[in-house]
């Protein structure tokens, strides 16, 4: 099975549970679709996203391409047997609908917000070219199989145990989601600084 990692060229992803983001959208009656823009200017509603497990920001982190690895529980030491934890972020809230399902979608393409495209599709591809001008493609968003519930997730910051010589692609995230009955964390994501995970 191909390991398609997520890109970032806005510097940053978020785990997004599409459905109930699109819900608090219009319980807030916001049109307008450049989301990241918007939460930058109403903080409250940012906060109100997060508590309600509408979505995970990862921010501030290096243009790269990521290896995202999902554990419902706890994980198993097998699922990351090529990298090292460097790091732990915890108590997150993340809900998941009857959709079954969450999206990895790179911190730029939160500014073209679209439920309806997104229901359409898989993933969203991009293009990248090496120093050779050699083509490849990476991707801006891709659709993960979660069950629906709400959990508390921490996030495992990964590095690979064998670095690639390109000095790219060596870091990844495990996300770790356990059952919850109902949400008791107000972790603030945008107070945490994953760019230690390079450090």
């Amino acid at each position: 099975m191909e390991d398609k990692k997520i890109s970032t060229q806005g510097y940053g992803f978020v785990i997004v549970s599409a459905e109930i983001f699109e819900q608090c959208r219009k319980d807030k009656s916001i049109n307008d679709r450049k989301m990241i823009s918007y939460f930058s200017k109403d903080n409250d509603s940012f906060y109100d996203f997060i508590t309600k497990g509408a979505f995970i920001p990862v921010h501030h982190i290096i243009y790269d391409r990521y290896s995202l690895y999902f554990s419902i529980g706890k994980y198993d030491k097998k699922l990351i047997k090529d990298w090292n934890i460097k790091i732990q972020w915890s108590n997150f809230n993340l809900a998941v609908d009857n959709s079954n399902s969450v999206w990895a979608i790179e911190i730029d393409e939160m500014e073209k917000w679209s439920l309806k495209k997104l229901k359409k599709i898989e993933q969203i591809e991009g293009k990248y070219y090496d120093i050779d001008e050699n083509e490849y493609t990476e991707y801006k968003a891709l659709k993960y199989n979660i069950p629906e519930n709400k959990y508390n997730v921490n996030i495992y910051g990964l590095e690979k145990k064998v670095k690639n010589k390109t000095d790219r692609e060596n870091y990844g995230f495990l996300f770790e989601l356990m059952n919850v009955d109902k949400f008791v964390s107000n972790t603030d994501s945008s107070e945490i600084d994953f760019s230690k995970l390079f450090k």
